[in-house]
C-alpha cells in the first residue's frame, strides 16, 4: 500500500516534474511526466528552438499541480490510485498504420533532414578552420536555421491543414 509522503519534501520535490510521483511510488507516471520535460528541453535545445519550450512550461504546470494535488490526497485515496504511464504505447498501433500510409514518406524526408543537419553540423566544426570565413558564416547559418525554418513550414502546414478540414466540415454540414 502507497502511503503519503513528507509534506515537506512533497513540496521542494513539486518543482521538479514527475519527482513526487516516483517519491509517493507512483514511479510509471513521475518517470513519464520527468521524461517528457527532459524530451522538450533537449529536442528544442538540439534544434535550436527556443520557442518550443513553452511546452515545456505547460507541462511543468501540470506536473507541478498534479503533485501538490496528490500529495493532499487521504491515504485510503492514495492506496485505490493506480500507477500508469501518461502516454500509452497502444496508441503506437494507430502510429505504425499511418506511418505504413500516407506519412511514412514524410517521416522519412524529416528524419533523413535533420540526420543530415546533424552530420552537416559535425563536418562543419571538423573543417571550420580551413573554410574561409564568409563561406564558414553562411554553412553556419544555413545549418543553425535550417531545422528552424522546416519545423515553422511543418507548423503553418498543420495550421492551413487544420482550417481546411474544418471548413469543408462546415461545407458538409451546411450542405447536408
Amino acid at each position: 500500500m502507497k502511503r503519503k509522503k513528507s509534506k515537506f519534501w512533497s513540496f521542494w520535490l513539486s518543482f521538479v516534474p514527475g519527482c513526487v510521483e516516483m517519491y509517493m511510488g507512483f514511479m510509471k507516471r513521475g518517470v513519464s511526466l520527468f521524461a517528457l520535460s527532459v524530451g522538450i528541453i533537449a529536442v528544442s535545445s538540439f534544434l535550436n528552438i527556443g520557442e518550443f519550450m513553452f511546452l515545456d512550461l505547460i507541462v511543468w504546470v501540470y506536473a507541478f499541480f498534479s503533485a501538490r494535488n496528490l500529495t493532499h490526497l487521504e491515504d485510503s485515496e492514495i492506496a485505490i490510485l493506480e500507477d500508469d504511464y501518461l502516454f500509452h504505447l497502444d496508441g503506437m498501433e494507430v502510429m505504425k498504420n499511418k506511418l505504413a500510409g500516407g506519412y511514412r514518406s514524410l517521416v522519412a524526408v524529416l528524419l533523413i533532414l535533420f540526420g543530415s543537419v546533424m552530420l552537416f553540423r559535425v563536418l562543419y566544426r571538423m573543417l571550420q578552420g580551413m573554410i574561409p570565413e564568409v563561406i564558414s558564416d553562411l554553412l553556419w547559418n544555413v545549418s543553425y536555421y535550417l531545422p528552424q525554418i522546416v519545423i515553422g513550414l511543418g507548423i503553418v502546414a498543420l495550421g492551413m491543414w487544420l482550417i481546411r478540414g474544418k471548413k469543408q466540415e462546415l461545407l458538409e454540414d451546411h450542405n447536408g
